[in-house]
Order: structure tokens, then sequence, then C-alpha cells
């Protein structure tokens, strides 16, 4: 039992220094020493754990996938706040979520030019439309969908607003407040109450 604690904190602490490296210094610096060099890991002791760049660059992605899946499952609201806030689980509301967001914004183009990282970013990125269809479900559930609405259509119509609002604050965090983000989502879900127009 104590190896596992010990390989979960090198985990928690491997996570948290690509997030601080892909954030501060960007794509270019995310390398297995740079990564161990931060994380306080002897670098042969990191490279057991991330023997190539693309073991440790899925590592994100997969990390980022499972720290929203968890922050959904312990969700306890209902209703329209649960819609809203399974949303608030993908966009720039706070450092940890912005975080998570420059490294896949970072890692998804590069997996454009990267088939080892092609798939996983796929994944994630219809993780977040799954996010946005289960919002959405909640909100017929709750009555909150206007008759005549495609729900496929209104979760691609969502998804795009999520990840406009998403890439947006990674290029520019200053024009929009995390406040005024939510206001917008806020906004698109109240207004998918009425019928199609």
């Amino acid at each position: 039992m104590p190896r596992r604690v010990d390989l979960e904190e090198r985990g928690a602490l491997v996570t948290a220094a690509c997030l601080r490296i892909l954030e501060r210094d960007g794509l270019g610096a995310l390398s297995v020493r740079n990564v161990a060099d931060e994380a306080g890991i002897a670098p042969a002791s990191f490279r057991r754990m991330f023997p190539t760049q693309d073991a440790l660059r899925e590592h994100c992605l997969t990390v980022v996938e499972e720290r929203v899946t968890a922050r959904i499952s312990a969700l306890r609201s209902t209703g329209r706040a649960l819609a809203l806030d399974t949303l608030a689980q993908v966009l720039p509301l706070d450092a940890e979520r912005t975080a998570e967001i420059l490294a896949q914004v970072q890692l998804g183009v590069l997996s454009r030019t990267d088939e080892h990282l092609a798939t996983r970013a796929r994944r994630l990125n219809d993780g977040v439309r799954r996010v946005c269809s289960r919002a959405l479900e909640v909100l017929r559930e709750d009555g909150r969908l206007g008759a005549g609405r495609d729900p496929g259509d209104e979760a691609d119509r969502l998804h795009a607003l999520v990840d406009g609002l998403a890439v947006g604050h990674t290029w520019d965090p200053a024009a929009r407040s995390p406040e005024r983000v939510l206001a917008l989502v806020e906004l698109h879900v109240d207004s998918l109450r009425g019928p199609v127009g």
C-alpha cells in the first residue's frame, strides 16, 4: 500500500508540474526532463513512469479528462443548476480549469500532426460534447428544453459556445471575467426554454 500512495503522490506532482509548464512556458517546454525538474523527481525515476514524450503528453490529456469527470460525478445539484454546474466544469472559471483548457488547446493543436495524441485528443473533445449533451438532457428532464428543439443540433451549438468561450479565454483572459463567461452560458441555456424561432 505505501508504494501505491507514493505512485499516487508522484502522479499528482507530475500532473501539477505538466499543467504549470504548459501554462507558464508553453508546449515547447513540456519535456520529460523539464517536468521531472518541475516536479522534483529524479529524471531516471521519472523516465520509468514516462519513458517517452508521447507518454507524457497523453498523460496530460488523460488527467484533464479524469479531473473533469470526477468534478461532474461529485455534483449534487438538480435541474437548471445541475445543467449549469455540469457545463461549468469545462469552462475557464478558475485557475485549475483554465490550466486544463490551456493543456487541452495546446495538445489538441499538436494532435493534428501527432498521431500518438490524435485519439486521446479526439476523446477529450468528444467528452466535452458529452458534457453538453448531458446538460441538455438535464434541461429536458426539468422541462427547460423548448418544443421542437433537436437535441443533437442543440448539443452542437452548446459545444461550439463552450469551446469558443474556453479558447477565447486562453487567447485573452482579460476579455471576459469568469462571471461573464458563466453569464453567457446561462443566457444561452435559458434561451433554450422557448420554441425554435
